[in-house]
């Protein structure tokens, strides 16, 4: 019988017992943003993720271990946290190529009975020190095989993909754009966005360009934040803004990074949020100015000049 706080034990509750973990590598693919944030390329670059997780070996370095028919890809959750891995997927391993740089990687097909999880499955496994790509071969090490099956279990399952991701707090917020698509649809994160109102950060990742914004309630009609973001996700991304929709929804949505500067209950003024917006563009230097001999910024002097009334 099994105890009511006993953890529930990953493998096992996915259906893959000790003789078929056998087919399988679990490949635990590490968190470094300095060099590649894994979890915020899953959302905004997913293919280079995947040929990335699908590497055998790269130019001048050793081969980081052979994949079995079979595997398992997990990604580091958080850098400061080696314990947490998010399940992105059971693949099949069809066979390896090589590109023009010498790089070796395989050609893979998703196990679909396994995709409802991809991003959503969220579990603990504390594996030791080593290469940031961490390779099981399980099938003649009957040790190692049994480790897994005893001590990954499962953390959570999240509602949705950005939810595997717990909301951080406003001071931490800091969302892709693909990342923003899925909060706007999220219960949690909509229940978060909708209860303030904001003066946010844009942030184009390719040139270090900023736009501020704000996003305030006009007599309870809209829900603060959550509404303004929706604007961004389901029109062409630029909240009329003419530089911002000269870019193109595909850069912005390539490129762009949403944060939270200031927040304020809904009974907050629009006038007390603008001033701070306006603080905000003066500090980070975001409002394009003709003149500027390094113009940094999307804003225009028409958003700096808005000055509504209480």
């Amino acid at each position: 019988m099994v105890e009511k706080d006993e953890p529930i034990r990953f493998l096992e509750w996915i259906g893959i017992d000790n003789e078929q973990l056998k087919d399988f590598t679990i490949r635990l693919n590490g968190n470094n943003p300095e060099w590649l944030d894994v979890v915020d390329a899953y959302y905004s670059s997913h293919d280079v993720l995947m040929e990335w997780v699908f590497t055998k070996q790269w130019p001048g370095q050793r081969t980081k271990g052979r994949l079995k028919s079979k595997v398992l890809q997990f990604l580091q959750l958080r850098p400061e946290d080696p314990t947490k891995w998010m399940f992105i997927g059971a693949f099949e391993v069809l066979d390896e190529y090589q590109k023009e740089d010498g790089t070796v990687a395989y050609h893979y097909r998703e196990i679909p009975k396994y995709a409802p999880l991809d991003a959503r499955g969220v579990v603990y496994y504390k594996r030791g020190q080593g290469d940031t790509q961490f390779v099981n071969d399980l099938g003649s090490n009957d040790k190692r095989r049994e480790q897994f099956l005893e001590t990954m279990t499962l953390d959570y399952v999240a509602q949705s993909p950005i939810s595997a991701l717990p909301f951080p707090g406003f001071e931490n917020v800091r969302l892709t754009y693909r990342q923003l698509v899925a909060a706007v649809e999220n219960d949690v994160w909509k229940s978060a966005l909708g209860s303030v109102q904001a003066v946010y950060l844009q942030t184009d990742r390719r040139t270090g360009w900023h736009y501020v914004g704000s996003a305030y309630s006009h007599k309870g009609a809209e829900r603060g934040l959550l509404s303004r973001w929706t604007e961004y996700v389901y029109g062409d991304h630029s909240g009329g803004n003419k530089r911002l929709k000269e870019l193109g929804a595909q850069y912005i949505e390539d490129n762009f990074q949403y944060s939270i500067l200031d927040i304020f209950d809904m009974n907050a003024s629009p006038k007390s949020i603008i001033d701070r917006e306006h603080w905000w563009m003066d500090t980070l230097g975001s409002v394009y100015r003709s003149d500027d001999e390094l113009p940094h910024g999307y804003n225009s002097v028409a958003e700096r000049s808005n000055n509504p009334v209480d």
